[in-house]
C-alpha cells in the first residue's frame, strides 16, 4: 500500500487532469477555427485588394488626355506592370491572415476565456471553468444541432 500511495502523490488527480485538458481542448478548438478563418480571410483581402487595383490601373490606361503614343506606351506600360506584380498580395494576405484570426479569436472569446481559465487557473478557477466549457458546450451543441434560434427562412405562408 505504500508504495501506491507514493504512486498517488507523485500523479495528479483525476479532475486537474480532466480540468487541463478541457483548457487545452478548448483552447486547441479556437486556434483551429481562427487559423482557418484567418486562411479564407487571408484570400479574400487579397483578392479584393488585387481587384480594386487592376480596376484602378485599368481605368488608369484607358483614359488619355491627349493623343500621345508615348503616354499610351507609359499607362499600358503602369497595367502590366499592376498585373505581373506579386508583393502587394503576400502583404495583403498577411493583413488578411491576420485580421480573419484576431476576428475568430472576439468572436469566441467566452470559450477562449473559459479555456485559459480551465488550463492556466488554480483549482476553483479551473473547476469552474472547466464546468463553465460544459455548459457552454452543451448549449453550443443543442443549439446548432436542433437549429435553435435560426430563422426558418423556408417557412411557407
Amino acid at each position: 500500500m505504500a508504495i501506491l500511495t507514493r504512486i498517488r502523490s507523485v500523479l495528479p488527480s483525476v479532475s486537474s487532469v480532466l480540468t487541463k485538458g478541457a483548457g487545452l481542448a478548448a483552447l486547441g478548438i479556437v486556434a483551429y477555427d481562427a487559423n482557418y478563418v484567418g486562411k479564407i480571410q487571408s484570400d479574400l483581402y487579397a483578392s479584393s485588394k488585387d481587384a480594386q487595383s487592376t480596376a484602378y490601373y485599368l481605368n488608369n490606361s484607358m483614359y488619355m488626355p491627349n493623343m500621345s503614343k508615348f503616354t499610351e506606351k507609359i499607362k499600358n506600360w503602369s497595367f502590366t506592370t499592376e498585373l505581373d506584380q506579386t508583393y502587394k498580395r503576400f502583404f495583403n494576405e498577411g493583413i488578411g491572415y491576420i485580421k480573419g484570426f484576431t476576428g475568430s479569436l472576439v468572436n469566441s472569446v467566452i470559450p477562449l476565456g473559459l479555456g485559459a481559465g480551465a488550463l492556466f487557473g488554480g483549482k476553483t478557477i479551473g473547476k469552474a471553468s472547466a464546468v463553465g466549457l460544459a455548459v457552454y458546450g452543451a448549449y453550443k451543441f443543442i443549439k446548432n444541432f436542433f437549429g435553435i434560434g435560426t430563422p426558418n427562412t423556408l417557412k411557407i405562408d
